[in-house]
């Protein structure tokens, strides 16, 4: 696959400041700072996704955050959804 590491790291970095936009919108609208967050981090997520298959973190030596989106940032983002939703539905209960 032909790409070029210095675009994918653009791309990936400009993802990830909107990701982080949309959570202060979303934290601004809901005044939820978690639920900010959660949206934050599944889109800052994705924006790592997106190119995981760059060679833009071999060339720039950061393959280990490849393996962390890929591997364990999706259990963060399940975490905290399922914290959110634990924290919602008690809120309900009382």
């Amino acid at each position: 696959m032909f790409s070029f590491p210095s675009v994918d790291l653009l791309i990936s970095e400009t993802l990830l400041a909107a990701s982080f936009i949309i959570g202060l919108i979303i934290w601004a609208i809901s005044k939820k700072w978690f639920l900010a967050l959660i949206v934050f981090s599944i889109l800052g997520n994705l924006s790592f996704l997106v190119n995981a298959d760059s060679r833009m973190f071999h060339l720039y030596h950061i393959i280990w955050l490849k393996y962390f989106s890929l591997l364990i940032w999706p259990f963060i983002n399940v975490a905290l959804i399922i914290i959110y939703q634990k924290q919602k539905n008690g809120n309900k209960n009382n």
